[in-house]
């Protein structure tokens, strides 16, 4: 592995592993012990899958960034429209969406869905292509 290969390893666990702790560990002067919410829970996953298929496919680590914005943009998505089915089916008004508290878990098997069918099209698209 070369030295230009290495820096974006090196910046991605770094990031990683900080937004990790922060989604477990919420500092003292934003209010102690909560987790920093569903969304960047769902975010951080993304990337620890991220991380694995890199490592285990091969494929240059320069794609993370692709990867990093993508996951972020698809759990954005899928936490919205979860929140926007939950509104609509229990028939409340449009404003509890920004009220409603997400659980950790609503919206994370599409976001792993639509995340993996993005990693098999990069996975081939490299193979094809590069």
């Amino acid at each position: 592995m070369s030295w230009t290969n290495l820096i974006p390893w090196i910046l991605m666990l770094l990031i990683t592993l900080l937004w990790s702790v922060g989604v477990v560990f919420k500092p003292n002067s934003m209010g102690g012990r909560e987790s920093w919410g569903p969304v960047n829970f769902k975010i951080s996953i993304l990337w620890w899958i991220s991380i694995l298929f890199v490592f285990l496919t091969k494929v240059s680590p320069f794609y993370f960034i692709i990867m990093v914005p993508l996951s972020a943009l698809i759990v954005s998505v899928a936490s919205r429209k979860a929140e926007v089915d939950h509104t609509i089916k229990n028939k409340l008004p449009a404003e509890s969406i920004l009220t409603r508290a997400q659980p950790n878990t609503e919206a994370l098997l599409p976001s792993l869905l639509y995340y993996s069918i993005f990693l098999i099209i990069l996975y081939f698209a490299n193979d094809f292509f590069f």
